[in-house]
């Protein structure tokens, strides 16, 4: 009976855990370029009282076995990096990459990091940066004095200086080779890992990587109908999960009160 119990709260933990990635992913359903997460679930060791295939007394051979399980864990939280919608906008320094890759920043320590939040600005030294004030990298400078930047597709970034029209560069963006190992740090910034890979800089359209989307941002890509079915879904099985605890207490009190 303290098996039961034991298995339940391991249920009850690993919805709570669920419901906190949805709550998280209904919380940045307005954040710019965010990916929502998955919980996956996976189950525990299991108790093995009769082997699959052992010989019995009566020298035959058991077609199945006697297993029981210990319960269920987190077996991660995955980021899902499907595209978001476009969102609308007038500032020449909005972008969004359509398809795969990142636009890659520079941290004030001196390491890169990844972002798929295209909202920019230009700063006092003509520089691309963040909102946070971190430079993208792979972004031609531009002439703080200059008009009307126009960015193409392809990634070339023209701008008007003194009446004319100057193709200053073209855009870099990054990709990893698994996006999902991807650490999320927050400010809408992940780091490379291990499992990641390290970040290949190339142009937008080419070998894989997406095209540049001007006066756009990326949205999130977070369902809101279906987060909240699936945190219903979560709250029953924690529902569920809680009664199999009272259940065995019942058990255990109907034991208690044998004479």
């Amino acid at each position: 009976m303290n098996k039961t119990l034991w298995i339940a709260a391991t249920g009850m933990t690993a919805q709570q855990l669920k419901t906190d990635t949805i709550a998280n992913n209904i919380a940045n359903a307005s954040t710019t370029g965010y990916k929502k997460s998955v919980a996956n679930f996976k189950d525990l060791l299991y108790e093995t009282q009769k082997e699959p295939g052992a010989s019995t007394n009566a020298g035959s051979d058991l077609p199945v076995g006697i297993q029981i399980g210990s319960g269920v864990d987190i077996g991660a939280t995955s980021k899902f990096f499907g595209q978001g919608s476009a969102l609308d906008s007038s500032s020449d320094l909005d972008l969004m990459i359509k398809g795969e890759g990142f636009f890659q920043v520079a941290l004030p320590d001196g390491t890169n990091a990844l972002t798929r939040d295209g909202n920019l600005y230009m700063n006092q030294n003509g520089q691309v940066v963040t909102s946070a004030g971190y430079e993208i990298v792979g972004f031609p400078n531009l002439d703080p004095q200059g008009l009307n930047i126009t960015i193409a597709e392809d990634g070339t970034v023209s701008q008007n200086v003194n009446g004319e029209i100057n193709e200053v560069g073209r855009i870099q963006i990054a990709r990893v080779a698994n996006p999902e190992g991807l650490s999320s740090v927050g400010g809408n910034i992940y780091m490379e890992t291990e499992a990641s890979g390290q970040a290949q800089l190339g142009s937008p359209g080419e070998n894989g990587y997406g095209g540049i989307a001007q006066h756009a941002l990326e949205g999130s890509n977070v369902d809101i109908v279906k987060e909240m079915v699936d945190l219903i879904a979560a709250q029953r099985a924690y529902e569920l999960n809680s009664k199999t605890i009272k259940s065995a207490d019942e058990m255990l009190q109907q034991i208690s009160n044998l004479k």
